[in-house]
């Protein structure tokens, strides 16, 4: 259940390890389509809500996009739909214009760990290490079953800032959220353990 953006990180974090963990397999929309916030004024029209997330689920991008487009066109306040445009761009390389989008998200909602997650993966593309740190934290604090986000704080623990403990913490936070066993995930924690009773 772990999106695509979990793999892509282990990808970019790769370089700097000869030792890696093993990555979740992706499914990148179902945990990171957002919903608007129940806590704002619902005045929206669902049914261009819920084609626009139908078709970034069938991976139909252009169509997503313009129904995205003109959700927040007569939506302007809502922050769902911008950062699911901000995931779009995100899957296109546009890191940039996917920035501008979840940044509003998060001006509108702040609560929205979902945007806190993306911006995660958009400051690691960038080199923002710690920026990136701080906005996992954010995530799992709004939202600590968040299995992606409490994944790649691990790797970003683990990989970047070598602090085994908090590494492992965070991987056994997202094996005890997961569906069924991650084996591969299970050995490289016995690995950290290891390398930690060994050091």
């Amino acid at each position: 259940m772990v999106h695509r953006a979990s793999v892509l990180l282990l990808v970019i974090l790769s370089a700097c390890s000869s030792q890696q963990p093993p990555g979740p397999s992706p499914d990148e929309t179902k945990t990171t389509i957002t919903t608007p916030s129940p806590s704002q004024p619902v005045k929206f029209d669902d049914r261009v809500f819920q084609d626009a997330v139908s078709a970034m689920q069938d991976n139909d991008l252009s169509t997503a996009q313009s129904l995205f487009n003109e959700f927040i066109r007569n939506n302007p306040n809502l922050s769902g739909a911008y950062v699911n445009l901000a995931l779009i761009h995100f899957k296109q390389n546009k890191y940039q214009q996917s920035l501008e989008l979840v940044n509003k998200a998060i001006q509108l909602n702040s609560a929205q760990a979902q945007a806190y997650q993306l911006r995660a993966q958009i400051n690691i593309l960038s080199g923002k290490i710690n920026s990136a740190k701080e906005d996992y934290l954010k995530a799992i604090q709004l939202k600590p079953e968040y299995i992606n986000a409490q994944y790649n704080l691990a790797l970003l623990y683990d990989i970047y800032f070598q602090e085994i403990n908090l590494a492992i913490k965070h991987y056994e936070i997202y094996q005890s959220l997961i569906d069924k066993p991650d084996d591969p995930n299970l050995e490289w924690i016995n690995h950290l353990k290891g390398t930690l009773n060994n050091g």
